[in-house]
């Protein structure tokens, strides 16, 4: 009985669901249960699930070679999954940041990715007003210190463009052209990168800041998502 009374005590409630005991990454067991991961084997060149013989998937196939090298995403955009980032991007629910950050550390550090610095997608400054924070970046911090990596916020969104989840994939493209620049004073030159975006949906907006990347002299870039839609 007192064992259970000091647990109680010391104990936090799930980050999800907010009733239960939070165990695993700030979790209850059955939240994290819930959350739909993404199985192997997982396509290198989006991080989906593969769903074919070759070593990419079916849609990866078809695309024209994008500018990063590798792909990572933690779970698919359905249910639980896209509840938790919906929570994080547009309810102020910054917890999640650090424990999606922990997942996606753990993730990376199994990974075989080689890592010099670790980089957010930025926001323009006036969605940035707006919401408060950028949960790229909150995403990279905790990445960078559960892995012992430097994040740099090397890019800078410099064209405030709508919301890309309501836009088509020609209206992506044409969205994001000239979008991100390198910050003054940065330097990316042969440095191995990850950057680092909360969804994933055609890829063009990681897309477009990794060739900012590779242009101003990135050795690489591999990408991670926490997302997958």
């Amino acid at each position: 009985m007192q064992n259970k009374i000091i647990e109680e005590i010391i104990s936090f409630p799930c980050l999800n669901c907010g009733r239960k005991i939070a165990q695993k990454y700030g979790f209850c067991k059955q939240c994290f249960q819930q959350f739909p991961f993404i199985l192997a084997p997982a396509c290198p060149g989006c991080g989906a699930e593969n769903d074919g013989i070759f070593e990419i998937c079916s849609k990866c196939l078809k695309e024209t070679p994008r500018a990063w090298k590798r792909a990572v995403s933690l779970m698919r955009m359905e249910g639980a999954g896209q509840d938790l980032i919906h929570k994080l991007k547009y309810y102020n629910d910054t917890a999640l940041a650090r424990a999606m950050g922990e997942i996606a550390a753990e993730k990376i550090d199994k990974s075989s990715i080689d890592i010099d610095c670790i980089v957010p997608v930025p926001l323009h400054w006036m969605r940035r007003l707006t919401r408060g924070y950028n949960q790229a970046e909150l995403l990279a911090q905790v990445i960078s210190k559960n892995i012992n990596i430097p994040h740099k916020n090397l890019l800078k969104r410099i064209k405030h463009t709508p919301r890309q989840a309501n836009l088509a994939r020609k209206q992506r493209l044409k969205n994001l052209d000239g979008a991100f620049s390198i910050n003054k004073r940065k330097n990316c030159t042969n440095l191995k990168i990850l950057l680092i975006d909360d969804v994933m949906t055609t890829g063009t907006t990681l897309n477009a800041a990794s060739q900012v990347l590779v242009n101003a002299g990135a050795a690489e870039v591999n990408v991670l998502a926490l997302l997958r839609a």
